[in-house]
């Protein structure tokens, strides 16, 4: 390998730039940014995965937490227009760090997922994303199991992990799509008035409607599938950094304080801060 393709990734993830600019007046890095959009859009994506399988009653083998979490990852690729470049690949990678730092970072025992839960612990779920994401181009992404510890005893086996999970969502898009174009939206986005208790709501609120992201996701489930009933995408303070899938209402809600929580965790990451020359 030449060395400049070596050092390659490492450029791009220190100085990728960000799709869109950030909102005049806004505190955040276009980084921070990107990792806030990037592990927002992962976290409605898993929860659509949960909306999908109990909407259309989809087979589910194994735990379906593992299965919104592959649902929303592939969601991710198919949102994005399958695209190869630097700049979504360091999202795929703020989606990996993400799940390592929910993995490492201390916690009280309230917030511990323990063994018993439906839900993977920390730990297991960032190496199955992070095997996901090097099984989806092994080649182009070769730097990710060193750059993420993800051992090469299961990295060698994830470009048939990740074959076995689209063929499975593959699946899905056929078997469950529009036999026509969906005319009127099944999903209605809406964003409740920001808490008082969420610093910078206003500012996190702005960067997520800024990018049209969870607009353009609602459509395009709305356009794909043929779900049986119109659905809510709702942007809500619930006083806990979480989200989540009423399959009784068939709301889902992604909470405010859940976007603070992910900017919290982009400020401790060093390869999404630039030097600051001196002075400034």
């Amino acid at each position: 390998m030449s060395p400049l393709r070596r050092w390659l990734p490492l450029l791009f993830l220190l100085a990728g730039p960000l799709p869109a600019e950030p909102p005049p007046n806004s505190s955040l890095s276009p980084d921070v940014t990107r990792f806030i959009l990037a592990n927002s859009e992962f976290t409605v994506l898993h929860e659509m995965g949960h909306l999908l399988i109990a909407e259309l009653d989809l087979p589910v083998l194994g735990r379906e937490e593992d299965a919104a979490d592959q649902l929303g990852l592939i969601g991710l690729f198919l949102l994005h227009g399958e695209q190869r470049d630097a700049d979504f690949y360091a999202k795929l990678l703020d989606i990996v760090d993400f799940w390592r730092l929910e993995w490492q970072r201390p916690k009280p025992a309230a917030e511990e997922v323990p063994a018993w839960d439906s839900h993977g612990l920390d730990a297991q779920r960032f190496y199955n994303i992070a095997c996901l994401v090097y099984g989806s181009d092994p080649e182009r992404l070769e730097w990710v199991p060193e750059l993420t510890g993800l051992p090469m005893e299961r990295a060698l086996y994830c470009d048939e992990e990740y074959q076995q999970v689209r063929k499975a969502v593959d699946w899905v898009r056929g078997r469950y799509r529009h036999a026509a174009i969906q005319t009127t939206p099944r999903f209605q986005v809406i964003y409740d008035p920001p808490p008082v208790n969420v610093p910078d709501a206003e500012v996190l609120i702005a960067q997520v409607r800024a990018s049209s992201n969870l607009e353009t996701l609602a459509r395009r489930a709305s356009a794909t599938f043929a779900l049986p009933r119109a659905l809510i995408l709702r942007l809500s303070g619930c006083g806990t950094p979480d989200a989540w899938y009423n399959r009784n209402t068939g709301e889902l809600t992604l909470c405010y304080e859940r976007l603070q929580h992910f900017r919290q965790l982009a400020e401790t990451l060093p390869r999404l801060h630039q030097p600051t020359a001196p002075g400034q």
